[in-house]
């Protein structure tokens, strides 16, 4: 009877190192779950010659192309997800084309007739909580737009960030704009 007991004692012990084994490596999947999902979200650079550098999750497709008409410009479009992202950028070249001069600041640049264009009737650019000069408005299409004015070194550009509603985030467009910068 009492090698039973033993036998049983010990049979026991060993389901208990084995189910401590187990909750060990589900733990251990959940941590890697965790960090994968966390390195989704994190931001990367992608830097596009002539237009700048932004920062945008991982796996964006981009595509940069020099334009001529109507201005010299350089523009570069992102797309994942249901993310729609094009930015493009306006030097000296391009104000001295247009016999004008570059504007005092992001405020000035609001006002110009390129910008207003892009925009519906009575939108009004402020600064966002990430420090974007901003407009957003939604499209016919069922999308919505986070329209972004920027300033660079004797340049001026602008970031849309456009989206279907169910995907559109107006903080998740303000964090990955605040990280852009102009060439």
């Amino acid at each position: 009877m009492n090698f039973k007991k033993s036998l049983i004692l010990l049979l026991a012990l060993c389901l208990l190192f084995a189910l401590a084994g187990c909750s060990g490596s589900s733990t251990q999947a959940e941590e890697a779950a965790a960090e994968e999902a966390e390195s989704e979200d994190a931001l990367v650079e992608y830097a596009v010659e002539g237009v700048g550098l932004f920062r945008l999750p991982q796996g964006f497709s981009q595509n940069a192309q020099e334009l001529t008409q109507p201005l010299p410009s350089t523009m570069v479009e992102f797309e994942k997800d249901g993310w729609y992202i094009m930015a493009n950028r306006f030097g000296t070249d391009a104000y001295e084309a247009a016999g004008v001069a570059l504007p005092a600041d992001l405020e000035e640049y609001s006002t110009r007739s390129g910008v207003q264009d892009g925009v519906p009737e009575g939108s009004v650019f402020d600064y966002d909580s990430q420090g974007n000069y901003v407009t957003e408005f939604a499209n016919e299409d069922g999308t919505i737009t986070y329209y972004v004015l920027l300033q660079g070194p004797e340049s001026f550009g602008s970031i849309l960030l456009t989206a279907p509603e169910d995907v559109f985030d107006s903080d998740t467009a303000a964090l990955w704009a605040s990280g852009s910068k102009l060439d």
